[in-house]
């Protein structure tokens, strides 16, 4: 029987060596980070309003089992 014959080119756990290397970069455009994070916001903002909205029964809505108003009751009071 032979011997151990390596059959990748990887390395073992224990012949490897690790290092960190710092990647200097230009520092974060804070005023177009602060002006996208606000319109996200604002655009996040008014979609939920446009669903509430929806939600919501419109302002000329009458229900159906409402009373309706007939102009005799509306002057009856005017002839007392």
């Amino acid at each position: 029987m032979g011997g151990y014959v390596k059959k990748t080119d990887r390395r073992r756990y224990e012949d490897r060596s690790f290092s960190v290397r710092a990647a200097h970069r230009d520092p974060a455009d804070l005023h177009k980070l602060a002006e996208v994070l606000i319109r996200l916001t604002l655009q996040e903002t008014g979609r939920s309003r446009a669903d509430r909205r929806a939600a919501e029964p419109p302002e000329t809505y009458r229900h159906p089992s409402a009373p309706t108003r007939t102009a005799a009751s509306v002057t009856a009071p005017l002839l007392e």
